[in-house]
């Protein structure tokens, strides 16, 4: 699987009922707008860092597909504009997704790799506190449960994600 197998498809406004748009950040810098496999990242180039995410999920198609753990630079943008693998190296921060792997990786078999994958991109990721970002009873638990709402229920939920960054 590779970043230019499938034709990103992105987040879908018109997901839900009503329409959803992307949030849009205020910041005066440019923005990348990435579209992944039922995802978007919108990337701030200057930080190197997403300024937000949005990820459509269909709780009545998703797929299990194995982990994997192919972290990888956006082949779209040039390096200089994404963080890689130097920024999580010899310290405690994790790679945190910030569309959850699990979320977007819905459809037919090659639709869910595809989005497995996508979600391994460095544009897709923020450092995190370990403790913070692997625990049942903060993060990794608020995932859980809106994923397995949307399983459950055989929901379609769109989710906003954006880190808490300090001032540049």
């Amino acid at each position: 699987m590779d970043a230019a197998s499938l034709s990103p498809v992105g987040y879908d406004p018109d997901f839900l009922d009503v329409p959803v748009p992307l949030p849009a950040p205020t910041a005066s810098a440019p923005i990348r707008e990435l579209p992944y496999t039922h995802f978007t990242v919108s990337l701030d180039p200057t930080r190197r860092l997403a300024r937000a995410t949005g990820v459509n999920i269909d709780g009545d198609q998703l797929v299990n597909v194995g982990r994997g753990n192919d972290w990888h630079s956006d082949p779209r943008l040039p390096a200089h504009e994404q963080t890689g693998e130097a920024v999580y190296a010899r310290n405690d921060l994790d790679r945190g997704h910030l569309v959850r792997r699990r979320d977007p990786v819905w459809g037919d078999e090659a639709t869910a790799a595809q989005a497995n994958f996508d979600t391994f991109a460095f544009t897709n990721a923020a450092p995190q506190a370990a403790g913070f970002n692997q625990s049942k009873e903060l993060w990794l638990g608020l995932e859980d449960h809106v994923l397995n709402y949307a399983r459950t229920n055989r929901n379609r939920i769109s989710v906003f994600t954006a880190p808490v960054l300090g001032k540049q």
